[in-house]
């Protein structure tokens, strides 16, 4: 059940939540969300308290929690758009292929030799600890789609690298929800010590093809019922389509939580079931425009109560001893992406002029990445907090220091025009697009770039 009064003074805390993501990006010049989690974390049961001092009670809240992240993982698959990818396949191919393995690659090494001899870490048994450094890997692979749009918005770039950044990032994202799918049934394997049979090993693989099936119906069921044409005020129609979108989308992990305990053969995963649904509507012929826009409007207003009881969650008393293990992540992380990046780019055969700095384009970390933070609180509640919070502290200074990186490298290369555009993640109400630009921006606007950028587009050209 949710508690009425928990409810309300959550919605006042939004409010005040609202105002500080305001200042954060008109003073500070960073994302929204920032300004949200760090309301939470004040204002939070662990601090001034003015949300309840318990912090058990914020479980009561856990279905407004998951109909926020079901529109965030609607959000991401919307951005999955295939002919968009297919312009620049080869190039985003090995962008993947080579950013996934290296980055999973040196955050398993960092995990693997630091989180054993890490205070917090230290109670949890070999098993649990094996199953930690899997999921933290995992959920620190995550980038941010929507960040990248932002910047790229912000900016008014436009090019090949610009491009090639922002849909590489929708992929490594799609990426990284599959396989956190499927990783997070092998943690549960590794905490249960469940010997790996054939049989066993199918189950993450199976849990996949149902949540994408899932997935389909709720497409269908919000084509149908939602979406539905009807002859009512714009704006009432606008509420009435949000709030039928995120209550379906919130009985997605309602089923989810009731199927949990079931065979692991029924079992789905509901943030990919959310993704696979957008995918399909962003992918349907003809395109379901109107849906993408209805997420685009109602995903900034859902931000605020998500991201405010993210912060809200989070307890820093204790951490002072996983600080080294959280720039060491974060370091790695960086190193990692540098190396692939520059490997993706060369195996592509792309020009050398950019190779050292184009791992700045894939940095920032937000929504998806502390969704997935989330799940692992809920799976796992004896060690999912723990994950959970150094997850969130490397999350967060990604989140300070992406979109800055990758304003400064697509300024470097020349593809940004100076523009009064003011950031989307702003939050709601703000401005965001100049009127008749295109929503889903790299792709659809027109080509045009910078003399020295050219090589770059006639060798895409010719991969296609």
């Amino acid at each position: 059940m949710i508690d009425i009064l928990l409810t309300v003074q959550l919605a006042v805390l939004c409010c005040c939540a609202y105002n500080v993501g305001r200042l954060f990006v008109h003073i500070l010049k960073v994302p929204a969300i920032t300004g949200y989690i760090l309301t939470g974390i004040i204002c939070g049961p662990h601090n001034m308290a003015l949300i309840g001092s318990d912090p058990e009670r914020l479980g009561d809240l856990k279905r407004i929690e998951q109909g926020c992240l079901s529109i965030i993982g609607l959000a991401a698959g919307c951005e999955l758009i295939m002919k968009e990818l297919k312009s620049q396949g080869k190039a985003i191919t090995f962008t993947v292929l080579s950013i996934l393995p290296c980055v999973a690659g040196v955050l398993g090494v960092v995990t693997t030799n630091l989180v054993p001899t890490t205070e917090i870490f230290q109670k949890f048994s070999a098993n649990e600890v094996k199953a930690i450094c899997l999921m933290m890997s995992t959920i620190l692979l995550a980038r941010s789609p929507a960040s990248a749009i932002a910047v790229v918005k912000e900016s008014n770039a436009e090019g090949a690298f610009t491009k090639l950044c922002v849909c590489a990032s929708i992929v490594l994202d799609t990426c990284v929800v599959s396989l956190f799918a499927i990783n997070i049934n092998f943690a549960k394997l590794i905490v249960d010590g469940v010997q790996m049979t054939p049989s066993v090993m199918m189950q993450p693989f199976v849990k996949l093809a149902l949540s994408a099936m899932v997935g389909y119906v709720l497409y269908h069921f919000l084509t149908v019922v939602i979406m539905k044409p009807a002859k009512i005020p714009p704006l009432q129609k606008f509420l009435l389509r949000a709030v039928g979108t995120y209550v379906s989308g919130a009985f997605v992990f309602l089923a989810s939580d009731t199927l949990r305990g079931m065979d692991s053969y029924g079992r789905i995963d509901p943030l990919l079931c959310c993704v696979a649904c957008g995918a399909f509507f962003s992918n349907a012929s003809p395109p379901k425009e109107e849906f993408v826009a209805l997420v685009d409007e109602t995903l900034p207003w859902t931000n605020i109560p998500f991201f405010t009881l993210v912060g809200c969650s989070l307890s820093f008393k204790g951490l002072g001893g996983v600080l080294p293990l959280v720039f060491t992540l974060f370091a790695g992380r960086l190193v990692a992406l540098l190396v692939g990046a520059w490997a993706g780019a060369h195996l592509a055969g792309l020009p050398s002029d950019y190779h050292h700095f184009r791992w700045m384009g894939f940095v920032t970390q937000a929504g998806v990445a502390i969704g997935l933070c989330k799940q692992i609180s809920l799976e796992f509640p004896y060690w999912g907090k723990a994950v959970h919070a150094v997850c969130v502290s490397c999350i967060l200074v990604n989140l300070l220091l992406g979109p800055v990186c990758f304003k400064w490298i697509l300024q470097r290369v020349g593809e940004v025009t100076e523009t009064d555009v003011i950031n989307f993640v702003a939050g709601p109400g703000l401005p965001q697009w100049p009127a008749g630009t295109p929503k889903h921006l790299p792709s659809s606007r027109t080509t045009g770039s910078p003399k020295h950028m050219q090589t770059e587009i006639n060798v895409m050209e010719m991969q296609e």
